[in-house]
């Protein structure tokens, strides 16, 4: 997928290939800039004038997202909590209003007020019945936030997307949020499409983990894989940079240097110019995939053998 700018054509997305299946939470990790975010705007029908899908395909349940109509299928079976509940909801309408809108655009069978009132207590947003005629500015950033799950769930989609949901929050709400996401999650079985830049939120919610780099997939694997089995310099990377509360006067060792420009993306590996482990190759061919087990790959000239 590609953003068509006055600058030229931004190649964001590039040969990302996932599947999520039914109930399993997949963790998409990495830098600002990394594609995460366009990827799954992909899915959603949500490219803007700008975008545009240049290849390949999306299916949902077996069948091509091009084919169906996007404004019957987002909030109805797949919905999206976006990363700023400030800017997402309409300063101007009630909560109330927001809530109910999907259920009537997708003519909900059932009392409309009911069914809003009962998700605004499941996302501990009471007493209900007074705080739902309210408007977003009466409510602190975690509350806009508990809403924004409510809205994206109202319709019990069979996929949520959660586009950094808790970036804007402190630590304490954060946990409160994403116990209530793991919660809500377990209840109702659905799929989870979970993207941050937060390993520690990946590690307690994830059950595979995809990591992306310059519009491209590094390492995809479980959660134990991801983090005991790492294979990938970029993901060795991310964890040297994380801190550990087992050793703390440990040395952080950030990655120097800065993403690539995707208006004019590397000839070979997007991660050439910051990998330690850099070698001629990598200038120019991109890597091939290298597959560890049934479910844990990489991207990368590393361990092939004979490559200089």
């Amino acid at each position: 997928m590609s953003f068509f700018t006055s600058a030229g054509e931004v190649k964001a997305v590039n040969d990302v290939s996932f599947h999520v299946g039914k109930g399993e939470v997949l963790g998409i990790v990495g830098e600002s800039g990394s594609g995460k975010s366009a990827a799954v705007l992909s899915v959603m029908g949500l490219k803007g004038s700008a975008g545009k899908i240049t290849g390949g395909s999306i299916l949902f349940d077996g069948q091509d997202m091009n084919s169906l109509n996007m404004r019957d299928i987002r909030g109805r079976r797949i919905s999206m909590i976006f990363q700023d509940p400030m800017t997402s909801l309409n300063p101007v309408l009630s909560v109330k209003y927001q809530l109910e809108e999907s259920l009537r655009r997708h003519h909900w069978k059932g009392d409309i007020h009911a069914r809003a009132l009962e998700m605004l207590e499941r996302v501990g947003i009471v007493p209900a019945s007074e705080r739902i005629m309210q408007y977003p500015h009466e409510f602190s950033g975690g509350q806009r936030q508990r809403i924004m799950i409510a809205m994206a769930m109202i319709c019990e989609p069979e996929l949520l997307i959660a586009d950094e949901p808790t970036t804007a929050l402190d630590v304490t709400v954060q946990a409160q949020i994403l116990d209530l996401m793991k919660a809500l999650q377990k209840d109702s079985g659905m799929s989870v499409i979970l993207i941050t830049h937060d390993l520690g939120v990946i590690a307690g919610m994830a059950d595979r983990i995809l990591v992306m780099y310059g519009g491209q997939v590094m390492e995809q694997g479980t959660r134990r894989e991801i983090f005991y089995s790492t294979a990938h310099p970029y993901t060795q990377g991310l964890l040297r940079s994380v801190p550990n509360p087992d050793s703390p006067k440990e040395r952080l060792i950030p990655i120097e240097g800065q993403p690539p420009d995707l208006l004019n993306p590397p000839e070979g590996c997007p991660y050439v110019k910051r990998c330690p482990e850099a070698m001629r190759i990598c200038l120019h061919r991109k890597p091939e995939n290298i597959s560890l087990s049934d479910t844990h790959s990489y991207s990368c000239w590393l361990g092939q053998k004979g490559v200089k």
